[in-house]
């Protein structure tokens, strides 16, 4: 790849951000095949952590409704103003859709900082909290269903989450496997059906598994010199 071409592309990404991909030394075509490398692995993890998220928001959304017995809970419960906060932006947000308002757009607009912050510290005292864990972990074992290893687990898949909504890398991560499975094993637990659904549309670990030839074989044949 020459000179110019290398330096339109990176112009058009910003030299910041395949500065992350090239810190070791790797050339600028390593660099590119990293870059599109993390693009293939985040659109790999897209389907899994969609159907996590929506599967949360709805089983967290009907266990409330149980525990206060009202579907609008949200009225119901004791919450910091930070999460008031986020209420009142998801409702905003409904209002300048032009949509009628409903707790189902509601739920569907909170965001999954929300909800994993119903399951954080700051609410560990609250008995809505250890309901949840009871009524929408059905298939999770035992040493995994205590407060501490529900909290870790959903600020782990957050955090991956986020970092692919703001095109961060992540092929770097040694342990982005195991992120993988965590999110496939919460799913299973919450739902069967939507494990299903999920492996089905699964497609990490062929990703994962042929790695960053395919990248570098584009690279090398479709900006060759």
């Amino acid at each position: 790849m020459d000179k110019s071409t290398f330096e339109s592309i990176e112009k058009s990404i910003s030299p910041e951000r395949l500065a992350a991909y090239k810190a070791d030394g790797a050339s600028n075509e390593i660099a590119l095949a990293r870059y599109i490398y993390n693009i293939e692995l985040s659109e790999s993890l897209y389907p899994i952590i969609n159907i996590f998220e929506v599967t949360l928001r709805n089983s967290i959304d009907k266990a409330l409704a149980k525990f206060f017995d009202v579907k609008e809970w949200n009225d119901a419960m004791f919450l910091t103003e930070t999460e008031r906060r986020m209420i009142d932006e998801a409702k905003t947000k409904i209002v300048q859709k032009n949509q009628t308002y409903s707790h189902s757009r509601l739920v569907s607009e909170l965001t999954l900082g929300f909800w994993v912050a119903l399951m954080g510290k700051k609410y560990n005292s609250q008995k809505f909290q250890f309901f949840i864990i009871k009524n929408i972990l059905h298939g999770c074992p035992s040493e995994q269903k205590s407060t501490i290893s529900v909290q870790k687990n959903l600020n782990e898949i957050r955090f991956l989450r986020n970092r692919i909504a703001h095109h961060r890398r992540i092929l770097h991560w040694t342990d982005l496997e195991q992120k993988h499975d965590l999110i496939l094993d919460f799913i299973r637990w919450m739902s069967q059906d939507m494990h299903k659904i999920a492996i089905h549309n699964d497609t990490f670990e062929t990703v994962y598994k042929n790695g960053i030839a395919p990248f570098e074989l584009f690279i090398e044949k479709d900006f060759s010199t």
